[in-house]
């Protein structure tokens, strides 16, 4: 049982004056992080000490990256190499345009007045936080502790997705008792008191976002192109809130009953299951709860 509990908070960076230093340190950590992937994964290296001696210099002279941020990159990586590998695959990993940026203890220090410094490649800038009344409490919770941190650019605006972690507390005895939740597409989910939520609302979201988007996609002119990046996202962002309400009301009644909760695995399902020509939308798009 892991005994670390981690959770990712998600800022908002006013970056105001600096795009063009944090887009540069974007485009040349994700080309780093790609090429080292790259040379790992033909040469067969998975161990992060001889990663590390394997592409350290060439990162520094070939991307212009800062030592710790060289680092950063050979990091995520060999990182991403081993998840591939654990899932039996057999592609190469690679970071596309919008891969983020790892940020360590050396490369980003929160400062007072919600600030943060950033390592770049043209060395420390300093933005503002943008943040809310929740995502204030909980870094300034004494009880995490702060950790790494990600620079994500999404549509023109930056993110730094901060990490915290604590030690677990010693989970309350529930007498062997488990609350099973099986997962569907139908019923998104029932538990093993036979409560379900259903995916009817669900499906009918999908159907209409996917019907909007096939229509603007056979219209070529600027109005739709531009209704294209307007709804991109919309129907992810649903599915999101709809599986974190459902997990919200899951951990409250194992809560209140003190029980276990026992989640379905379904890793790898697409992969397994095999469906007909009109299905596979609808199976691809599913997101477990």
């Amino acid at each position: 049982m892991n005994k670390t509990l981690i959770r990712t908070i998600c800022c908002k960076l006013d970056a105001r004056g600096h795009e063009d230093t944090l887009a540069a340190t974007q485009r040349a950590f994700k080309a780093a992080a790609t090429w080292i992937a790259q040379v790992c994964w033909e040469e067969g290296i998975t161990n992060t000490n001889t990663a590390h001696h394997r592409v350290y210099g060439e990162t520094r002279l070939n991307f212009g990256l800062g030592a710790q941020l060289a680092v950063c990159a050979r990091a995520k990586a060999v990182e991403a190499i081993k998840a591939v590998q654990a899932k039996h695959r057999d592609t190469c990993p690679q970071f596309g345009p919008r891969g983020s940026v790892r940020y360590d203890a050396r490369t980003y220090r929160l400062m007072s007045l919600d600030r943060v410094s950033l390592n770049t490649l043209d060395g420390r800038v300093v933005c503002r936080l943008v943040l809310g009344a929740r995502q204030h409490t909980m870094l300034v919770d004494p009880s995490w502790e702060v950790g790494g941190a990600d620079l994500v650019g999404r549509n023109g605006s930056y993110y730094l997705h901060i990490t915290q972690s604590r030690e677990a507390p010693n989970p309350i005895g529930s007498e062997g008792a488990t609350l099973g939740v099986d997962l569907g597409i139908v019923k998104l989910a029932t538990d093993s008191d036979g409560e379900t939520v259903s995916g009817a609302k669900v499906k009918h979201a999908r159907q209409r976002h996917h019907t909007r988007r096939q229509r603007l996609q056979q219209v070529t002119t600027k109005n739709a192109k531009r209704r294209l990046r307007q709804n991109a996202g919309r129907e992810h962002r649903f599915q999101k809130d709809v599986n974190h309400c459902i997990s919200k009301a899951l951990v409250k009644k194992a809560a209140v009953s003190c029980t276990a909760l026992a989640r379905e695995d379904l890793s790898g399902i697409r992969e397994r299951v095999t469906v007909r020509h009109d299905q596979r939308y609808e199976r691809l798009c599913w997101a477990f709860p």
